[in-house]
């Protein structure tokens, strides 16, 4: 019978036609990449994405920085911030070490260092006595 061969054969020219379609797709895919790339390494490019993103100028060129009125307004945070010392700078350190992140309220001052105590001497051993008794 014919049936089964030509069922396997439209089956497969479905397959082949799914198959060439999604083959297009990924190739039209690979060519906008390419093409991306390749404007991408222009130098032009390049030192205009420099100038955009990490503010650089050229040498000679004088940069500029425009604040429009009302178009700065600080956060919160700022405003909040206190940058008064409470002590020695370690004692600042282990306190934001102490601290738990993204918490508003400052932890409890630690107190003073433990002072260091200085161990007794060992008392001396006893001095054996000469054989035979002591001398006198």
């Amino acid at each position: 019978t014919l049936a089964v061969p030509l069922r396997t054969y439209f089956s497969q020219r479905g397959e082949l036609e799914s198959v060439l379609a999604e083959r297009q797709t990924l190739q039209d895919e690979v060519d906008a990449l390419e093409t991306q790339k390749s404007q991408l390494n222009e130098p032009s490019r390049i030192a205009a994405d420099a100038r955009e993103r990490l503010r650089f100028v050229m040498p000679g060129e004088t940069p500029y920085q425009v604040q429009l009125p009302g178009d700065y307004s600080p956060s919160s945070k700022d405003l909040e911030v206190d940058n008064t010392p409470t002590g020695p700078w370690y004692t600042d350190l282990w306190n934001t070490a102490v601290q738990p992140q993204g918490s508003d309220e400052p932890s409890e001052p630690t107190s003073a260092p433990m002072p260091v105590v200085q161990p007794e001497p060992a008392p001396a051993p006893p001095v054996p006595e000469p054989e035979g008794g002591p001398v006198g």
